[in-house]
């Protein structure tokens, strides 16, 4: 079965918007690459998998730089993680580990999944995050940026996808997504679930977030 990696697994498979764009540069055109496109009429399956992997290669991979750089004691001793205290605290750095693996997850799972549909993994772009994966407030405002992104894209893109069998599992990478951007808005000392609807995202509203950090 085309689908059977994605469905397998039960997957499918980005502070503020003004933060993100101090960071990097995507394209001329400050997009994603070519590849993806930007008209929503036009996407097929394989091209919002696509776009799907280029957000989970992009949030791999931060998370992957910012813990590496700053490091367990650089981010347990941050503000607002020292205001927090406690077993949040204690936890942060091992609990974003995890979110790294999970997003490790969405891209191995997505570009298995393209390549059964008969399409071609779109290539892992290269990043510049700045000084958010040096600065550990900046690190934890950008991934909730992130995140909450991601929720927002994956939103966006479920009621566009033609093959129903990879409907429930896209959703479930978006309950997943939901569950990181809560955990990093209480690391940020906000409220976990701020509003009562998330909002969906367009291509170009995702694109408008992620794009900065997308060198080419």
């Amino acid at each position: 079965m085309a689908t059977s990696a994605l469905i397998g697994a039960g997957a499918l498979g980005a502070t503020s918007p003004a933060a993100a764009s101090e960071h990097g540069d995507a394209d001329e055109n400050g997009e994603m690459p070519d590849e993806m496109g930007d008209d929503e009429g036009e996407l097929d399956d394989v091209d919002i998998l696509n776009f799907a992997l280029t957000l989970e290669y992009l949030e791999a991979r931060f998370y992957q730089e910012g813990l590496d750089t700053i490091g367990e004691q650089g981010l347990r001793c941050s503000e607002p993680l020292s205001s927090l205290g406690g077993e949040v605290q204690d936890r942060a750095f091992d609990d974003l580990r995890v979110i790294q693996e999970h997003e490790e997850t969405h891209v191995e799972v997505l570009a298995e999944t393209i390549e059964d549909l008969g399409g071609e993994p779109i290539e892992e772009p290269e990043f510049d995050f700045g000084t958010a994966t040096e600065d550990p407030v900046e690190f934890l405002q950008t991934a909730a940026l992130l995140e909450t992104t991601g929720v927002g894209a994956y939103a966006g893109a479920a009621p566009l996808i033609e093959n129903a069998d990879l409907i429930p599992p896209a959703l479930s990478i978006h309950s997943v997504e939901a569950r990181h951007a809560s955990f990093l808005n209480v690391l940020n000392g906000e409220i976990g679930f701020p509003d009562a609807f998330d909002e969906a995202l367009t291509v170009d509203e995702v694109l408008e977030r992620a794009g900065p950090f997308i060198v080419e």
